[in-house]
């Protein structure tokens, strides 16, 4: 270190780790990004991974583990508490379409990653059952179509939302996407919310079928 210099901790050396894990990752795929890129790229020894995480799957857990502990807490906030009127449930559900999406914006690298790697089922595990949860909820309380099947629903959102993420993480910087352009990212959502709630949002006519 030099005389005037940062003190480095072992919890800036981590969190270097990780960043660089999560471009590289991103970048080059799992088995593309060597340890000792990683390493390179994150100003460490080459032991450092070892030391911290076992290996490079560790690492790679360590990852996942932070996104799916972290990135849908806004979210499932907005639906862990029961609505009292079919209006609050819509305007519930709405919100945690809206706020899953900007999550997974910014986690986009991340979401990458889990997608290329195919960690999804472990990763979204807290995304799939708070969702199921809710919309089992507004069956038996009569704001959703009660023949509507939950699992399938819980796929078709978060399938809608990645994609566009992952099709946007991919795409050329000079195309207006969801990650460059915030206004087409607002008309996006906009437009695919009213899709998906209509789409399966029971109305009188299906609670009364």
């Amino acid at each position: 270190m030099s005389v005037g210099g940062p003190i480095i901790t072992d919890a800036s050396i981590k969190t270097r780790l990780i960043e660089a894990g999560k471009t590289l990752f991103a970048d080059r795929g799992y088995a593309g990004a060597s340890v000792r890129d990683i390493c390179k790229a994150a100003d460490a020894s080459a032991t450092m991974i070892h030391h911290y995480f076992g290996n490079k799957e560790g690492l790679l857990d360590a990852i996942l583990n932070e996104f799916s502990s972290t990135t849908f807490d806004v979210p499932l906030r907005l639906i862990a508490k029961p609505p009292k009127t079919a209006e609050e449930y819509r305007l519930r559900l709405e919100m945690f379409i809206s706020e899953t999406f900007r999550a997974l914006l910014g986690q986009a690298p991340v979401f990458r990653i889990m997608v290329r790697e195919s960690k999804s089922f472990v990763s979204m595990s807290r995304f799939h059952e708070g969702l199921a949860a809710y919309l089992r909820a507004g069956q038996e309380a009569g704001y959703l179509n009660p023949a509507l099947k939950v699992e399938l629903i819980t796929g078709l959102v978060l399938d809608r939302l990645g994609n566009q993420v992952m099709y946007a993480a991919t795409s050329s910087d000079d195309e207006p996407n969801v990650l460059n352009d915030e206004s087409f990212a607002d008309a996006w959502l906009a437009a695919n919310v009213a899709v998906l709630l209509d789409g399966f949002a029971g109305g009188d006519e299906a609670r009364t079928s």
